[in-house]
């Protein structure tokens, strides 16, 4: 019940910012109340405009142009040739230089050649390509939940800034009402000259502090802007809700396994483990023979200038064969120095690499996963307490007027109230930020984004 109670009053306490900050009471002006953006739409743009997820897009393209390029190595190759000489005769004699007397030489022949053998090397070099296109989306992927990550804190952090500002108004208001009043017992010799100094020194460090929380939810907007990667707009209110709707601190044994089934930097790791392996393969592959089918028709014709003699009689020399050929080639390479094995050594120490590399990643999404719950745990409790502290703060402040109003109180303790009151305001809103900081820490660290399709 007390659980329940807790969340009502933290939910209306939120509620209240949200409405106020929405409205742009930090912008104000009759231009801005049509122009609002959430945290998703926030996200939505900045995956739309984010350069390095548009490059992915490109680097996917050249990748399925890969694997066409690949997988035509399965096909036939189809080839044609012509070609044509001319010999001019310089000097002839004896029977044997007949065949370099003047001539005209034409050549015409068109190839059919397919690959029936290669030692796996296409097969492995196809499932390669696909391999890496995979590589290439797993780490768009991760870029992605990167920038979603990114845009969310910062989104985050802007409202909290907003809410600062909230409370530091109220505070200069109250306190310009603090240093009056003071002001008004001093005329009346009600109380020392020095709680008016201390009231007006208390009303400067509330504007100090108002001013930096002002600049605060400037620099967040232009970080937010920057991550959306558009120019800033001062048209544009950012709303929601900084409160959690059900905040609850997950098992750390199911969020790792979630975390290491959908993490997509563990998936490329694997993924780069697996092409340096084909590698491995392709590079052990050249010791193996390639069996090559090949057929073609050929066509040549050679024109003498001049007709054969034999005697008294002459003859045309003149020669044109065309035929079909078919045939079966292999060829093995023996030995090439070791420039194959050394690959092949190469590819799987590669591989091995990767592996080190996802042990690595699973130690580091475990510690952060630690990490993300025990700040979500810590932030939890401290939004309770912290709200228990707000609602007793809120009491003295109200009792401590109430007795100022009636003479039975002084200046400093009203004060004291008031420092009171502001900084239990912020310690809550600081608990909430801080539990929602490390809840998008631990989506970040499980990997898992139902954004996906917007970078398709």
């Amino acid at each position: 019940m007390r659980r329940s109670c807790f969340w009502k009053v933290k939910m209306c306490f939120f509620i209240t910012f949200s409405i106020i900050a929405g409205a742009g009471v930090f912008f104000p002006g009759p231009g801005l109340a049509g122009r609002t953006m959430t945290l998703d739409q926030c996200i939505e743009q900045g995956i739309k405009n984010n350069p390095t997820l548009q490059a992915a897009r490109f680097d996917v393209t050249s990748a399925d142009h890969e694997i066409k390029a690949a997988r035509a190595d399965f096909f036939p190759s189809l080839s044609t040739g012509y070609s044509i000489n001319e010999i001019i005769s310089q000097s002839s004699s004896g029977p044997a230089e007949t065949d370099y007397l003047d001539q005209n030489i034409h050549r015409f022949n068109v190839k059919l050649s397919q690959i029936l053998y290669s030692g796996q090397r296409i097969v492995n070099t196809y499932d390669k390509a696909r391999t890496r296109k995979k590589v290439i989306e797993a780490e768009t992927l991760m870029d992605l939940l990167e920038l979603e990550y990114k845009i969310e804190t910062t989104f985050y952090r802007l409202l909290k800034a907003k809410q600062d500002v909230i409370i530091g108004t109220e505070s200069v208001e109250k306190l310009a009402e603090s240093v009056k009043s003071a002001q008004a017992f001093f005329e009346r010799e009600l109380v020392p000259y020095v709680n008016v100094l201390q009231a007006r020194v208390d009303l400067a460090d509330a504007q100090e502090k108002l001013g930096i929380s002002k600049n605060d939810v400037n620099r967040e907007r232009v970080a937010l802007f920057s991550l959306m990667n558009q120019s800033g707009d001062p048209d544009i209110v950012f709303s929601g809700d900084l409160a959690p709707v059900a905040p609850a601190v997950p098992d750390f044994a199911a969020t790792l396994k979630n975390a290491l089934e959908n993490r997509p930097d563990i998936e490329s790791l694997g993924l780069q483990m697996e092409i340096a392996e084909k590698e491995a393969d392709i590079a052990l592959g050249k010791y193996l023979p390639s069996v090559r089918l090949d057929a073609g028709y050929n066509d040549h014709d050679n024109d003498y200038d001049s007709p054969g003699n034999t005697g008294a009689s002459s003859f045309d020399r003149d020669q044109r064969n065309r035929y079909w050929s078919v045939g079966v080639n292999v060829t093995w390479e023996l030995f090439d120095g070791g420039r194959g094995w050394y690959e092949k050594k190469k590819s799987e120490t590669q591989a091995q690499k990767f592996k080190a590399l996802i042990n690595e990643a699973e130690n580091t999404i475990s510690a952060g996963i630690r990490q993300a719950l025990l700040s979500m745990a810590e932030a939890d409790q401290r939004m309770q307490t912290s709200l228990d502290t707000l609602e007793a703060a809120e009491e003295y402040y109200a009792l401590e007027e109430n007795r100022l109003n009636a003479g039975i109180s002084t200046i400093p303790d009203f004060l004291d109230a008031q420092d009171r009151l502001i900084r239990s305001q912020g310690n809550y809103a600081r608990a909430i930020l801080d539990f929602r900081l490390a809840e998008s820490e631990l989506k970040l660290m499980v990997g898992k984004t139902p954004r996906t399709s917007l970078i398709e």
